[in-house]
């Protein structure tokens, strides 16, 4: 993208000044609070040329402009720094010294915390670790469609129907199903990702038809994550302070996603194979105007997973900074 150094300082003014007051932002306030140097004409030529890259967009009701997503999408990749105070790190260094709680607590009370701070809702998501891979079954339904049943060492069966056009993609599943009883047996379903990515080659030199098998069946049953998750909602009223959800039907529709146990799942099975704290714009799950950024935290017996829900003008610095520093802190101490 051909955009300059001083582009790049306006987009950053631009979504911080849209972040503290939900405004469309003007170019005279650019100048009189950033760009003391430069006039109104040239910041509204740098504001139009940003627009025309698609990194802010003009509202209907102003003059002014905000970041689109795309612009926030360039923001967290390449201006994003993440920013925690000394004393917000204080304050939760308090709760992670509380040796007589579990570490359970102790990411409930941060929870707590995070909400406090942000003025956003806190989702706390949990996995059990010692839950096993025990079997996978085939079950012919007809001609065009079997089930394979996926079987977990705490009982839960989960089931998916492929369909088939043929005998090699029927072979092909057989063929699946064998290398997956052999390879996959007895592993902690928070490990299944790593070691799918050891047995596709397998597959790859196995099977007819790789593609169908990578989109129909590999996809299809695990990229939600078999696991069975829990998750738990902090801070819901928090999200009436925020314009963006004063809507009665906006409010519902975010309220039903909190409760949306898919959801989580989506964005654990993200995390797992990027390993770090991400940013889920909420164009990616089908909500508008929504952000949930989420890191997860590795202890021995289970995998925990933190998100902040809010809007996409959401301060990314701090909740990121917040997410990066709780996620250091407790592996240090569950490790």
């Amino acid at each position: 993208m051909d955009i300059s150094n001083r582009q790049i300082k306006l987009l950053q003014f631009i979504i911080d000044e849209y972040t503290l007051t939900a405004q469309p932002v003007s170019s005279k306030v650019i100048v009189d609070k950033y760009f003391f140097n430069l006039s109104p004409q040239t910041i509204r030529n740098e504001m139009l040329y940003l627009e025309k890259i698609g990194l802010l967009e003009k509202t209907h009701t102003s003059s002014g402009r905000i970041p689109s997503l795309n612009g926030y999408k360039f923001y967290e990749m390449n201006i994003l720094k993440p920013y925690l105070s000394n004393d917000v790190k204080n304050q939760l260094k308090v709760i992670f010294q509380k040796r007589d709680l579990s570490i359970d607590m102790i990411i409930n009370e941060s929870a707590s915390l995070i909400e406090e701070i942000l003025k956003l809702p806190t989702v706390v998501a949990s996995q059990d670790s010692n839950v096993l891979l025990k079997r996978f079954d085939l079950i012919p339904i007809t001609d065009q469609k079997v089930l394979l049943l996926l079987v977990t060492s705490n009982g839960d069966v989960i089931k998916n129907d492929i369909s088939i056009t043929n005998n090699k993609e029927l072979d092909d599943v057989i063929i699946c199903v064998k290398i997956f009883n052999d390879r996959l047996i007895d592993t902690p379903l928070n490990q299944i990702t790593q070691k799918l990515s050891i047995i596709k080659e397998i597959i790859r030199c196995s099977v007819h038809e790789y593609e169908f098998v990578l989109q129909k069946i590999i996809k299809k049953i695990f990229d939600f994550n078999t696991a069975p998750q829990k998750h738990q909602v902090y801070g819901v009223k928090s999200l009436m302070s925020h314009p963006e959800f004063q809507n009665v039907d906006r409010l519902k529709s975010v309220l039903s996603l909190l409760d949306n146990a898919s959801v989580w799942k989506h964005i654990s099975f993200t995390q797992q194979k990027k390993g770090k704290t991400i940013i889920t714009f909420g164009s990616e799950i089908g909500e508008k105007d929504l952000t949930i950024a989420s890191t997860t935290i590795n202890s021995k017996n289970s995998m925990k997973q933190i998100s902040v829900v809010g809007p996409t003008r959401m301060n990314y610095a701090e909740v990121k900074g917040l997410l990066d520093f709780i996620k250091e802190e407790l592996e240090k101490i569950t490790k």
